[in-house]
């Protein structure tokens, strides 16, 4: 009886070995459950091993992408256009300073006869009290006309002419001439020191009393403005102005 159980627990023993021989086997076979023969490559699994399978990825796998080639020498980047601020400087050379031109004045008047300029011929304002110029004489006044003599002539011989001439060149100026009724042409003249000397000739005619300080007023003044003398004196034929008016006034009239 007790030789039965042990011939019993032997075949038992066998038969598990022969089911786990048998499990090994099958745990051999392809993952996919395909057919345990169908892989040449596969090796059988030891005895006691544990297989270790992974989970199945779900999709298609992407395929990596190729790294780019390294550049050698990389090509420059384009620099893009700024837009310079209205307050920042802006680069460059600095440009050339011009020359800095004077602003241009208004031209003075060109001088004419009759004005500050020139040969003083003087006349009368008659009753004009030292407005219009110098008061002598009879409350007049004794006012400068300036000519403009000829290139290289004498300035007394211009101014006398101008003087002794009846060509209205006072009246024009709005002026009398107390030797307007005369008829007395220049003959000479020099500077003797401070002295002009004036010759006259032919007759002198005054229109009243009044016009003798005008005639010797006149002819002094015009003869020290052309010479640049302190004084003056007149002669006509060879005799003084003073004597010739003191000649003429004897027996007139006060005007």
């Amino acid at each position: 009886m007790r030789l039965g159980r042990g011939v019993e627990c032997t075949t038992t023993a066998i038969a598990v070995l022969c089911l786990s021989l048998a499990l090994c086997l099958a745990g051999c076979a392809s993952p996919a459950g395909g057919d345990p023969g169908g892989s040449p490559s596969a090796q059988p699994a030891s005895a006691g091993s544990v297989r270790v399978t992974q989970e199945p990825v779900a999709g298609p796998v992407p395929m990596p992408l190729p790294a780019p080639p390294p550049y050698i020498n990389p090509p420059p980047t384009a620099s893009l256009p700024t837009t310079a601020s209205p307050h920042a400087p802006v680069a460059g050379p600095a440009p050339a300073p011009h020359p800095t031109v004077a602003s241009p004045q208004a031209p003075l008047p060109l001088p004419t006869a009759g004005e500050l300029t020139g040969t003083a011929v003087y006349f009368v304002a008659i009753g004009d009290g030292g407005s219009r110029g110098v008061r002598f004489g009879c409350d007049d006044s004794l006012v400068p006309v300036y000519i403009t003599a000829p290139p290289g002539s004498d300035p007394l011989a211009a101014a006398m002419a101008q003087l002794l001439a009846s060509d209205g060149t006072a009246s024009r100026a709005g002026l009398y001439n107390a030797l307007s009724g005369s008829a007395l042409r220049y003959v000479s003249g020099y500077l003797d020191g401070t002295i002009a000397v004036v010759n006259l000739s032919g007759s002198l005619r005054p229109g009243g009393v009044c016009d003798n300080p005008r005639i010797e007023t006149q002819l002094a003044q015009t003869a020290v403005a052309a010479t640049g003398a302190s004084q003056a004196a007149i002669y006509i034929d060879g005799k003084t102005l003073a004597d010739v008016l003191s000649l003429r006034s004897a027996g007139q009239s006060l005007e």
